[in-house]
């Protein structure tokens, strides 16, 4: 990865490791990945109130959510680069921008019973793999995703089967 740009607000930046997060990201990346490249990641940790604007602006959706995630390439399907053709709108060196709600984090974290490092952990690879082309539109792309993220965590020695079992109740 050529970058990863991390901006935490200051209301969490005592709970959240800039390190966790970088590492999170690029065993993301190698895990969900099947072409090799040299793009950039940028992630936000933030407010319920910006993630319920962000959601609201480009989702239509007036709630707040743990994660959003927003590609900059739209040629990513399932971890692998499907056109090399780009037009002007597609920066190659940037593969997307996450934003994650760290108090939608803090609650999810109690509800799975998951601590708030292996929540943080489970929904920023997920974002990753969102921007990596995975989805959830269909139950044979849930099950894709559900399996890719198992194998981050299990990839960053963090307790996949917690996170399994806590991927399987939502």
């Amino acid at each position: 990865m050529s970058k990863i740009l991390i901006d935490i607000d200051s209301d969490f930046k005592k709970r959240v490791s800039k390190r966790s997060m970088k590492d999170c990201i690029i065993s993301s990346v190698k895990c969900g990945a099947l072409n090799n490249f040299d793009e950039s990641v940028s992630l936000s940790i933030t407010s319920n109130e910006k993630l319920k604007e962000l959601n609201g602006s480009f989702l239509g959706k007036n709630e707040t959510t743990d994660v959003l995630a927003f590609p900059f390439n739209s040629n990513w399907k399932e971890g692998k680069l499907t056109d090399k053709n780009f037009d002007n709108y597609q920066n190659l060196k940037h593969l997307g921008d996450i934003f994650i709600s760290f108090p939608k984090i803090k609650d999810q974290a109690k509800t799975f019973k998951t601590g708030i490092q292996l929540e943080l952990n489970i929904i920023l690879a997920h974002g990753v793999l969102h921007l990596l082309g995975y989805d959830h539109k269909n139950k044979k792309m849930r099950q894709k995703m559900f399996i890719k993220t198992v194998e981050i965590i299990k990839h960053l020695k963090l307790d996949h089967i917690k996170a399994k079992l806590s991927l399987e109740s939502r």
